[in-house]
């Protein structure tokens, strides 16, 4: 009985998890930034990342300790994370959509918006319309391999 309990639940949240994440693709980034066109964030991101893989996932935005005691009674952020990765950068957004007692808010929000590069410098964006800029900005040049010196071998 407690297994069919447990699958009830799982599945249940599995839905409501769907739910969100299919609210977040069918945003328009203009209400993220008006700077963007009316376009989805589903459609915005696809193009974005050139057609890479994007990861969809609902939580809590990072906000939880982990101390049940510190967590009690707060109103978590719910958020969609989106993950990709273009050219070896690693792209992770997040888009705070409600919050765990009040539900899905009608005022979506970046909540945080990161490029890693290869080697693993960290740039935040303030905005989504940045985005596109730095994606496509060519990646930083390698060092080249230093000359031989004058009569070297």
């Amino acid at each position: 009985m407690l297994v069919s309990f447990l699958c009830a639940q799982s599945s249940s949240d599995e839905k409501k998890d769907a739910q969100t994440i299919q609210h977040a693709k069918n945003l328009l980034v203009s209400t993220l930034d008006r700077s963007l066109p009316k376009i989805t964030l589903e459609y915005f991101l696809k193009y974005e990342s050139g057609g890479a893989a994007i990861h969809w996932e609902v939580n809590d935005c990072g906000e939880q300790t982990g101390d049940p005691e510190t967590d009690k009674g707060r109103d978590f952020p719910i958020c969609v994370e989106t993950d990709f990765d273009v050219e070896h950068r690693a792209i992770t957004i997040f888009i705070a959509v409600g919050s765990s007692d009040k539900g899905i808010s009608s005022a979506p929000a970046l909540f945080s918006a990161t490029i890693t590069e290869p080697d693993g410098k960290v740039k935040s964006l303030r905005q989504l319309g940045e985005l596109p800029k730095e994606l496509h900005r060519p990646l930083p040049k390698s060092p080249r391999d230093v000359p031989n010196p004058a009569g070297g071998i």
